[in-house]
């Protein structure tokens, strides 16, 4: 098996694989990026309940997702993190699977 680096982003620590598997004549783009310091952050965030003072300014930070996770809930789950006819789906996924990103432990919930 080949696996060659496609791209690496040093600002958000992603990398874009290539594998090529001449057995399987199988090629894969793999994505991947270290999100501990994102985790570190959220929970930071949560535990000091900073990001709560907003609701009452109209403005709350309720989490801090990294690229590898929007891109999973997409192959994953089938939801767009970008489109507002999802939006009730990706909070639902922020308040359960994915509720380590998230600033706050408050929860919000879309109708």
């Amino acid at each position: 098996m080949t696996r060659r680096l496609l791209d690496f982003n040093p600002l958000t620590g992603e990398k874009c694989w290539y594998d090529y598997s001449r057995h399987d004549d199988v090629a894969t783009i793999t994505h991947e990026q270290n999100v501990d310091g994102i985790l570190e952050f959220a929970h930071g965030k949560s535990i000091s309940k900073a990001t709560d003072k907003g609701i009452k300014r109209d403005m709350w930070h309720y989490a801090r997702v990294p690229n590898a996770i929007i891109m999973e809930m997409k192959a994953k789950h089938g939801v767009d993190f970008f489109d507002p006819n999802d939006r009730k789906r990706m909070f639902a996924l922020l308040n359960t699977e994915y509720a380590r990103f998230k600033t706050t432990e408050k929860t919000h919930n879309v109708r």
